[in-house]
């Protein structure tokens, strides 16, 4: 039976409130997968603060983004089809087409 694929959460490293935050780590933050309340837990900070941070222009309306992990190992075998020890490249033949030169009255057919 295959399990169902769950998103995780970005890791979240506890600090101490920094004297300054920017918009620049709190947007890294939601790109690696960390929520409002990892962001809370991760700046020690209270709700109320988180709810004023995200009110500004730079973070207003963003939200963390689905870290999703694959429950399976994805081997790319397209490389291995090649053949390392290939050392000339085949050629192919050119295609042959007719050409009619349309100023050229003898090149004209009738339908």
């Amino acid at each position: 039976m295959i399990e169902a694929n769950e998103p995780t959460n970005g890791t979240v490293v506890k600090q101490e409130t920094p004297a300054k935050i920017t918009t620049t780590q709190i947007i890294e933050d939601l790109e690696n997968g960390i929520n409002r309340d990892g962001i809370k837990e991760k700046y020690g900070l209270e709700t109320w603060m988180v709810t004023q941070m995200f009110q500004h222009p730079t973070l207003k309306g963003r939200k963390a983004k689905k870290v999703r992990v694959l429950p399976f190992e994805f081997v790319d075998d397209s490389a291995a089809q090649v053949d390392p020890n290939q050392t000339t490249i085949k050629e192919v033949e050119p295609v042959h087409t007719s050409e009619v030169d349309f100023d050229d009255p003898s090149d004209d057919f009738e339908y």
